[in-house]
């Protein structure tokens, strides 16, 4: 007896996928700080001492040319018409008196004077030397702070740089479908 083999292969699909892809690639930030130190710029004076001892130089005599000036400015004027007037006077005394017997009038000059000298009521009169003007300058911390400054700055960029690649779905056929027949005698051939 005469029998029918088949065998029968089913259709396969096959796929590939390749998924989808989202790349964001951002810049890192970087800081830049620039940095001036804090200083005290601080620094102490010298003591000083200034000691003014014209007052009491003065007061015994020593005159500086200002002060002198103004004490004997104007004197000096008028000690100058006394004399231009007194020295007309003698010189015509003189020319007057001079030639005349008995009459010496350059000696009775120089006697009167030297008698005016000797008579004249001469007045001391004591004061108290006065003291040095002294002016003292103590030490003192001078100078102006610099609080420093620290200035920071970021480089950033606002939006990241992204790259998208969309994902695929490939399909194919992976195996055909197939059906085989054959004829065996007297059994089933399980085995073809």
């Amino acid at each position: 007896m005469l029998r029918l083999n088949m065998r029968t292969t089913q259709p396969m699909i096959g796929m590939h996928t390749q998924l989808g892809k989202l790349e964001a690639h951002s810049t890192p930030a970087k800081l830049h700080s620039e940095n001036r130190q804090a200083r005290s710029n601080a620094h102490w004076t010298q003591p000083s001492v200034e000691i003014n001892q014209y007052p009491s130089r003065h007061s015994y005599g020593f005159t500086n040319h200002t002060d002198f000036a103004k004490e004997h400015g104007q004197q000096g004027f008028s000690d100058l018409k006394k004399t231009t007037s007194r020295w007309t006077e003698e010189a015509w005394d003189n020319i007057e008196n001079g030639g005349k017997k008995g009459r010496q009038p350059v000696k009775q000059r120089y006697d009167s004077k030297l008698n005016q000298e000797i008579s004249k009521q001469r007045h001391i009169v004591a004061n108290l030397i006065p003291d040095p003007e002294i002016h003292f300058t103590p030490v003192k911390a001078e100078g102006n702070l610099d609080p420093g400054d620290v200035t920071v700055k970021i480089d950033t960029e606002a939006f990241a740089k992204t790259n998208f690649t969309p994902g695929k779905v490939e399909t194919y056929l992976q195996q055909k479908a197939d059906v085989r027949r054959w004829v065996t005698e007297g059994k089933y051939d399980i085995y073809a």
